[in-house]
């Protein structure tokens, strides 16, 4: 597949898409190691997205917002902890939030680099399954994904469209246009999982889709709770091997390490958004302790939850 048509700019894009709608100055490559980055969110918004052209590199910094990366000219080589990911132009890489990322520095071309929180797409309650899938680096290429792949690139293409044009309605067709690609993207995952496993399982007359959607609204309610696979398997009437496989399916993670996603995303709100002390942060998110929260945390954001409170400027607790 030679894609290139899908995502190639007109001289006039290149141009108009130098210039931020809002006249922001620019996004200068950071030079601290493992900085945490502010994303500077266009008023009233929780997005930025960039056409970037810049030959400096990005080292090892991470934000709140996810990042999509789309190399439009040359390769471009990322790493997100500790992976690397050589980009042709046109593939797609999403960082999920809170993950520790750098960008080598390359020797010419162009990029887009997309900012966005997902909070506003989290209130929905069929994200939850997307957001489980989102939780690890997805690398979407027309030769690992060519089912899908055109229409994500023309997603993106559109949203870079909208951000960059004059319409009064430019937020709402923003909106829709990446909803629209997470849908595809989850549809795809859990379509796939079906053609690996060889058929759609159904469970009492209900889809394991379906299944595993009420058990993911569920953990969104207890995740603080003392939940065991034993005991989720159960609730599902299902055996726990048969439960492991599905979950695994139709999230891409296991059901323990998606516990700890959702226990980590919570304790982030309350250490940025709150003085709570760290010991009582550790009991609302689930851990019998603070040593075993420090540990959890440390492992998904590389820093102590005192760390992450203190970029946050909330100081030490």
């Amino acid at each position: 597949m030679n894609p290139k048509h899908l995502y190639a700019l007109t001289e006039k894009q290149k141009q108009d898409y130098q210039i931020q709608p809002d006249e922001f100055p620019g996004f200068a490559a950071n030079s601290t190691s493992e900085e945490y980055e502010f994303t500077p969110y266009m008023a009233q918004t929780t997005l930025r997205f960039w056409y970037n052209t810049q030959t400096s590199a990005f080292s090892t910094h991470w934000h709140d917002a996810q990042e999509i990366i789309i190399p439009l000219e040359e390769e471009l080589t990322a790493t997100v902890q500790n992976v690397t990911f050589r980009l042709k132009p046109g593939d797609i890489l999403l960082i999920p939030p809170g993950e520790l990322h750098s960008i080598e520095a390359p020797p010419c071309g162009s990029r887009f680099i997309f900012l966005l929180e997902l909070t506003l797409f989290c209130q929905f309650g069929s994200f939850l399954r997307t957001q489980a899938l989102l939780s690890k680096p997805v690398l979407i290429t027309a030769d690992a994904c060519p089912e899908i792949y055109e229409t994500e690139i023309s997603l993106i293409m559109e949203t870079a469209g909208h951000y960059w044009s004059d319409s009064p309605s430019k937020l709402l067709f923003i909106y829709a246009c990446l909803m629209k690609f997470y849908a595809h993207y989850t549809d795809y995952c859990t379509g796939r999982q079906h053609t690996v496993s060889g058929h759609a399982d159904h469970i009492k007359g209900n889809s394991a889709s379906d299944t595993v959607s009420r058990l993911l609204e569920y953990l969104q309610r207890h995740y603080a709770e003392n939940i065991t696979l034993e005991e989720i398997s159960k609730k599902a009437d299902l055996s726990k091997f048969y439960f492991t496989r599905i979950f695994k399916q139709h999230t891409g993670q296991t059901f323990y390490d998606y516990l700890s996603f959702l226990r980590i995303q919570s304790a982030e709100s309350l250490l940025k958004d709150t003085s709570v002390p760290v010991s009582d942060i550790a009991a609302a998110c689930g851990y019998a302790s603070s040593s075993s929260f420090g540990r959890a945390f440390r492992k998904y954001r590389n820093c102590s939850p005192l760390e992450y409170r203190s970029l946050h400027g909330h100081g030490s607790q």
